[in-house]
């Protein structure tokens, strides 16, 4: 074979054509077999996604319900408040509730409540199934959540006073629980160290003798767990520092109320320099340097009566001077002091809880003038009317847990 022979046998291109269709052939036949194959899968995918959908829209419902029987313990079919021992069934995990769709089963779910680590806490678990818990196959979804409800509407402080260290009445200062026996009869003051009465100062328990400063009026020397029922917890915090934020009653640092800086009524949260709980990550954590230092003055309510109606409540000390009226709940983490004029009261409670400083909280007055705390169940139990009352989904507790 001479050379120009081997040339045209290699360049010839005749009969290219057949293996060029056959590649193309099998290219195709590959792609027709891959899609009949996703076609005959993709049912089974859009129901088990359907499935998913379904459980985590189950697990929700029955979430919902919890929540409802949680905020209406009266009713046949809700969970007492407070809650003692296990929850009624169904909300003990002991039945699957099926959900129905058009007449036919779509699902179930079994749902469980447990006090939470704090008496106004409720824990909720969830568990859905669809179609149902043994059907092969099937999807399962979890939720769990932690509820709260405003600490003090199950456990309203022991005292129109109480306070986590030592107390110091003067003037003419009056603290009273006499007039309002619907929570029970309480005590005048409460306090870790001791109460010393000085003046003309009066305090008053619910004790049925209408004599002034006796030993069953003023109860020292408690021991300190027993604040513990009455203190609020980081969770509490988040929630209420949530509240403020949303209406705008939130503050940071040092803030003075007086009639150029009027506080609406409301739950009126000033929070530390930084912006966190007060001993977040331990005991004695927190320098005193990033403590809120609050002062309210006379004329501070905007509301046009005069009287604000709500929650204070300062992460440090807050001192409160002048004619200065309100219906509520003061809960001050460090020292309190309480200078009055006029015609100034607090209708409520005040609750201190000492964090730090070993100083005595002070109720006292100016001449002529007066400190009153005046023990007033609902307004101490609801905030002047401003708190919720209905649990809630405590921030950051909300977890989906497919299964």
């Amino acid at each position: 074979m001479n050379l120009r022979k081997l040339v045209d046998i290699l360049t010839d291109r005749r009969g290219v054509a057949l293996p060029m269709a056959l590649l193309a052939l099998l290219v195709l036949s590959v792609l027709i077999i891959g899609f009949s194959v996703l076609s005959a899968s993709e049912p089974t995918i859009a129901n088990n996604q359907l499935m998913v959908v379904r459980a985590r829209a189950i697990a929700e419902a029955g979430m919902e319900r919890a929540v409802w029987a949680l905020n209406n313990p009266a009713d046949p079919n809700g969970i007492p408040n407070p809650l003692v021992g296990a929850a009624p069934a169904p909300y003990d995990g002991s039945q699957l509730i099926m959900v129905p769709l058009g007449g036919t089963n779509v699902g179930g779910f079994r749902v469980t409540v447990t006090n939470g680590a704090a008496p106004n806490e409720r824990n909720i678990v969830v568990d859905s199934w669809v179609p149902n818990s043994t059907a092969t196959p099937r999807a399962k979804q979890r939720i769990t959540v932690t509820l709260s409800q405003f600490l003090f509407i199950g456990t309203p402080p022991p005292a129109p006073l109480t306070v986590r260290g030592e107390i110091d009445a003067n003037g003419n200062s009056d603290i009273d629980s006499r007039s309002d026996m619907s929570c029970g009869p309480k005590d005048g003051t409460w306090s870790k160290g001791a109460t010393t009465v000085g003046g003309s100062a009066v305090i008053y328990g619910s004790d049925g003798n209408n004599a002034a400063n006796q030993s069953t009026d003023t109860i020292q020397n408690v021991a300190d767990a027993s604040f513990n029922a009455y203190t609020f917890s980081n969770a509490d915090l988040n929630s209420l520092k949530a509240l403020a934020k949303k209406n705008g009653t939130y503050y940071q640092g040092t803030v003075t109320f007086d009639a150029g800086h009027q506080m609406p009524n409301g739950i009126i949260y000033v929070d530390t320099v930084s912006g966190n709980n007060i001993d977040v990550n331990g005991l004695n954590t927190t320098p005193t340097s990033d403590f809120a230092s609050v002062d309210i003055h006379g004329n501070a309510p905007a509301d046009a009566s005069g009287i604000f109606s709500g929650l204070i409540f300062v992460a440090g000390g807050l001192s409160i001077s002048g004619n200065f009226q309100m219906h509520g709940l003061i809960y001050a983490q460090n020292d309190f002091t309480y200078t009055g004029t006029g015609t100034g009261r607090i209708d409520g409670a005040v609750i201190s809880q000492n964090i730090r400083d070993i100083t005595s909280t002070s109720i006292d007055t100016n001449t002529g003038g007066n400190a009153q705390i005046v023990w007033n169940c609902a307004y101490a139990k609801n905030a002047g009317g401003q708190a919720p009352q209905t649990f809630n989904v405590s921030p950051g507790t909300y977890k989906e847990v497919p299964g």
